[in-house]
């Protein structure tokens, strides 16, 4: 055989060799290929219905040569009366926004200065407020229409409303001479459930039931200037963050709720919905328990059953271990030396934060009705923003020009809120539920943990867990150096305990506000290296879900359920 036919011969081996290995995968392939269907189909079924109704009952509002007016002259004033109907089975959701028409113009008065009441027809049972940009709609001709009221329509629902509007009483002459407001209502149905927030409450929320049980008002006295009074219990608005915040004053005994196994009290709603709570009986649950004291923890009292016990038994701390800085009133610091900046940042935890983490992992975790998911990630406000205004020296400091690092002296402005200019008495600029930016306009003082909108996201390695703010408490009922019969101090009748809020670099240490915890009242002048009272604060989400029997007292308290 010659050379060339040796080399055809090769070729065909290899080819044979190749179809046969081709041949083989195949087979493998295909023997090792397993299908499993699914034994049911799944199927999409797109509503049935989708129809909502506008009437107008009567003609639309008009005010000439009007002026700036108190609520009860703007309550007086003659309706514009609507009725929304959903015509179909399926529920539909609407939102009642007000479409500005001619906003942004030289002549047009600003919308933020237009007062509205969106009632039930013939009652005013509804909640009077100035439109806001924080709640807008967008509506078919591009506009941004105010949301004034969000709600569910069931099955072939029917509502009818009284819409007041007004000029607010705190326009001043050269925001409302000479301009004019028009707008028009605009309702926008939508099938997608919203967000929950006060507009809109949810069904079977704990949310719902705050505002159902409760009706809007004024306090009766001023929070700040004066201690409640024995006879006062209101929930009351003002404005946060994130919006309007409705607080609990006063002597008030239907805001209790069962979590966690534990008891707490409601403080607040934040302006996104979210529920503030305070504990009120650990109800013997430590890192070395885990069973619970009473199935009724709401209905026990007792002396200092508001604190977390952390560790063991233990339930008081120091805030920071050191004292000789500025830099220790944080709830996460820097380094004390050489500038604000870096006094304040947050690198490091306080001992306060680490107890109330240790207690969060040990004990609030391990609860069978807790999860993490149910709590929020509102701002926890520790104002590291410093007084630079000499005339505020309630305590004849010696004041230089370096505020806020080192031993300088100087005061954190949550004591000029609180306190008088000249003198440890009642006062100040008053409360405030909106967190300052810090003296290098950021957001140091805005603890998060994931949240960076709002927050600072400092706390990413931490809980959801903190404490309350002196302003806080304000707000609640208590006052400086002055006794109160507030919910507040339930149930820690022999400890003081820690606030959040810096008071200042007071000469000799670092200071964080203290309530006293027989007497209610707030005091400046904690020393952060003492041992006061842990009382953790939770933020629970919007949409917690509650059981149906609940009204918020200390023998049927609201209870959180689990989903």
């Amino acid at each position: 055989m010659d050379e060339k036919t040796i080399n055809i011969n090769k070729r065909k081996i290899y080819v044979t060799l190749l179809i046969v290995v081709i041949c083989l995968i195949g087979v493998s392939y295909a023997f090792f290929t397993l299908y499993l269907r699914q034994s049911e189909k799944n199927t999409i079924t797109s509503l049935s219905c989708f129809s909502t109704t506008f009437t107008e009952e009567t003609n639309a509002i008009t005010l000439e040569k009007t002026y700036a007016v108190t609520e009860d002259e703007g309550m007086s004033y003659s309706p514009f009366t609507f009725k929304i109907k959903n015509n179909c089975t399926d529920t539909i959701y609407a939102y009642i926004t007000i479409d500005s028409l001619n906003e942004g113009t030289s002549t047009n008065l600003d919308s933020s200065h237009v007062r509205y009441n969106l009632s039930t027809k013939g009652t005013t049972d509804g909640t009077s407020a100035t439109l806001k940009p924080s709640s807008t709609k967008k509506l078919e001709n591009g506009h941004n229409g105010y949301v004034i009221k969000t709600l569910a329509l069931s099955s072939n629902e029917e509502l009818e409303y009284d819409l007041r509007l007004w000029v607010d009483e705190k326009t001043t002459a050269s925001e409302g001479l000479s301009k004019t407001w028009s707008g028009q209502v605009v309702v926008v149905s939508d099938a997608e459930e919203p967000n929950i927030d006060w507009n809109y409450t949810g069904q079977g929320t704990l949310l719902a039931a705050i505002k159902n049980g409760n009706t809007v008002s004024d306090p009766l006295t001023v929070p700040g200037s004066a201690a409640s009074t024995s006879t006062e219990a209101v929930l009351a608005s003002t404005q946060d963050d994130y919006g309007t915040s409705y607080y609990f004053r006063g002597a008030v005994e239907n805001n209790y709720v069962e979590y966690a196994n534990m008891c707490w009290r409601i403080v607040r709603v934040t302006g996104d919905g979210s529920i503030k709570v305070v504990l009120y009986n650990y109800n013997g649950l430590t890192t070395t328990n885990n069973t619970p004291s009473s199935s009724t923890p709401c209905n026990v009292t007792g002396n200092d059953l508001a604190f977390a016990r952390y560790e063991g038994d233990t339930y008081t701390s120091k805030f920071n271990s050191s004292y000789t800085g500025n830099a220790y009133v944080g709830f996460m610091y820097g380094a004390s030396g050489a500038s604000y900046a870096k006094a304040h940042a947050n690198t490091n935890a306080s001992t306060i934060l680490t107890n109330l983490n240790k207690w969060y992992t040990n004990v609030l975790s391990k609860q069978a009705n807790f999860k993490d998911s149910q709590l929020a990630d509102t701002i926890w406000c520790n104002d590291k923003r410093v007084v630079t205004d000499a005339t505020f020296n309630p305590r004849n400091l010696t004041l230089g020009t370096n505020y806020g690092y080192a031993r300088n002296a100087n005061y954190y402005s949550a004591t000029k809120r609180l306190v008088q200019a000249s003198s440890l008495s009642a006062g100040g600029t008053g409360p405030t539920l909106i967190c300052p930016n810090d003296n290098n306009d950021g957001k140091l003082s805005k603890f998060t943990v994931s949240d960076t909108t709002y927050g600072n996201g400092a706390l990413s390695s931490y809980a959801k867990v903190g404490l309350l703010t002196a302003d806080e408490i304000a707000f609640a009922g208590g006052a400086v150096y002055t006794k109160s019969t507030y919910y507040i101090k339930g149930n820690v009748n022999s400890s003081d305990w820690w606030a959040l809020s810096p008071s200042g670099y007071l000469g000799v240490g670092a200071f964080v506000w203290v309530v006293v915890g027989a007497g209610g009242g707030l005091i400046e002048r904690g020393f952060v290296d003492d041992g006061y009272g842990v009382r953790p604060s939770l933020s629970l989400q919007s949409g917690v879900k509650i059981s149906s029997s609940g009204i918020g007292s200390a023998t049927n308290p609201y209870k959180v359920v689990m989903e």
